[in-house]
């Protein structure tokens, strides 16, 4: 229920902060988001390995369940968290380069772009960027096989329809993730 409501309070401050930058800019930042998940679904792979020997994970022990992956690939979900992980960061980088040179797309003329519709896409713009990124850390959370993860993320049906069923990203990060990793 608090997971829910926190998402929820998350994806309205998204749509006002939207709302409140334009069209303009918030295009810009869809691109930026879309580069950001490009660069990051090639050069993930070399990071998780990486972070395999510095990030410490909990590993499954015997009679650990999770209720987002198959129990079939419980002892393999720790290279499934170093690919989520390495993805989430190199996305993170990516993006907030391009968020620091969007800093710049506010000196470009807007013309004709103050419109109660044009506001409105803004909004719907910045909240479907913020909800892939809610869904990233949220899947990287769902491979830790800890009782008390695991029913926190169970217990919101918002989380869990995020991790398992938005539409088109969680797909593309299972293939990512999951298909390329593990197989």
């Amino acid at each position: 229920m608090i997971i829910s409501l926190l998402i929820l309070l998350i994806l309205a401050w998204s749509f006002y902060i939207g709302y409140s930058r334009g069209i303009v800019l918030q295009a810009y930042y869809l691109l930026s988001a879309i580069v950001a998940f490009f660069i990051a679904s090639q050069s993930y792979q070399g990071l998780a390995r990486f972070l395999s020997l510095w990030v410490p994970y909990s590993s499954a022990i015997e009679g650990a369940t999770t209720y987002y992956f198959p129990n079939n690939q419980l002892f393999h979900l720790d290279k499934v968290f170093y690919a989520g992980l390495a993805f989430f960061i190199i996305y993170t980088f990516v993006y907030a380069i391009g968020r620091f040179i969007g800093i710049f797309i506010h000196l470009v003329p807007k013309g004709n772009t103050d419109s109660r519709w044009y506001n409105v896409a803004s909004g719907v713009i910045a909240v479907f960027i913020s909800l892939f990124a809610i869904e990233m850390f949220l899947t990287i959370f769902a491979t830790v096989p800890l009782a008390f993860i695991q029913d926190r993320l169970n217990h919101s049906g918002l989380a869990s329809f995020i991790i398992n069923h938005t539409p088109i990203t969680s797909s593309l990060l299972k293939y990512f993730w999951v298909t390329k990793v593990i197989g």
